[in-house]
């Protein structure tokens, strides 16, 4: 999986948008892009997505709010339906992952993404043991706040920021964990974004997070070149299918982890090619 988008859920005409874009995963937000007093009808907003018909095989992983709205209420209703994870704001230790993954059914649990998103200095220094504690196989990195943690403009100390996500991927990847890179807020400027999609594909990222639809084409071009080959894809999805019979919800496959949204990802690809051959 290489785009994920940012759409905020108080606003369903972004929600319809986000449905029909290219992102191989759409990340309803409850969090930074949505004013409090609208949380809750951004809440609502997610729930009837999910309940809808309108998702189809799309891959949902909402972004829920840690300071505004009650934590167990929203996960709670949240993973009573079918949706592929959650995405964590500003997780710092460890504690802060379990304080959500204890509302979550243990069977769901196993079937679902459970992604902290790292923003500031002390999720930097705690992001082994934030992975290690909870099992953590795919983790995010948001530079915007952690520059605010630095008390720095990220934009404008580009060379540390890039220190930085170089430690981020090398901690990620030694454990078996995807890392996924910060979204780019300049969507005007398409040439110095495809340039920062290269970099970060170079430094060892397998995706990044979109805020438009403009951005995803770049990213799934230059993250999605030369991941895996039809008979991969074919031995993967086989593989997992099987492994989930015997109640194995994730696998490792050449240093990546391989679970429930990658698979429904590389399924909606088979199929695709299915049908372009046809």
């Amino acid at each position: 999986m290489s785009s994920y988008l940012f759409c905020p859920s108080n606003i369903e005409k972004y929600i319809d948008n986000a449905i029909n874009s290219n992102a191989t995963v759409i990340v309803p937000d409850l969090e930074d892009s949505v004013p409090n007093i609208e949380k809750n009808n951004a809440l609502d907003n997610i729930l009837n997505l999910l309940k809808s018909n309108a998702i189809k095989d799309k891959i949902i992983i909402p972004r829920i709010d840690t300071s505004y709205l009650d934590i167990e209420l929203q996960v709670r209703k949240l993973t009573e339906l079918d949706l592929h994870g959650l995405i964590i704001p500003d997780v710092q230790n460890s504690q802060a992952v379990k304080k959500v993954i204890k509302y979550i059914d243990k069977s769901i649990l196993r079937k679902i993404s459970i992604i902290p998103l790292i923003e500031s200095i002390n999720g930097i220094n705690n992001l082994k043991s934030i992975i290690q504690d909870n099992n953590i196989n795919t983790i995010a990195f948001g530079k915007y706040d952690l520059g605010l943690s630095l008390s720095i403009n990220s934009e404008e100390s580009d060379k540390l920021i890039d220190y930085i996500k170089l430690r981020f991927v090398y901690d990620s990847l030694s454990l078996s964990c995807l890392p996924i890179d910060t979204p780019e807020l300049n969507i005007n400027n398409i040439n110095l974004f495809k340039e920062k999609c290269i970099i970060s594909k170079s430094m060892g990222f397998k995706a990044k997070f979109a805020v438009h639809p403009t951005q995803l084409d770049i990213i799934n071009d230059i993250f999605n070149a030369s991941e895996y080959n039809k008979d991969e894809i074919i031995f993967i999805i086989n593989k997992f299918e099987k492994l989930t019979s015997e109640g194995i919800g994730t696998f490792k496959y050449r240093n990546n982890i391989i679970d429930l949204p990658i698979y429904k990802h590389l399924k909606s690809i088979y199929r695709s090619n299915k049908n372009e051959q046809i």
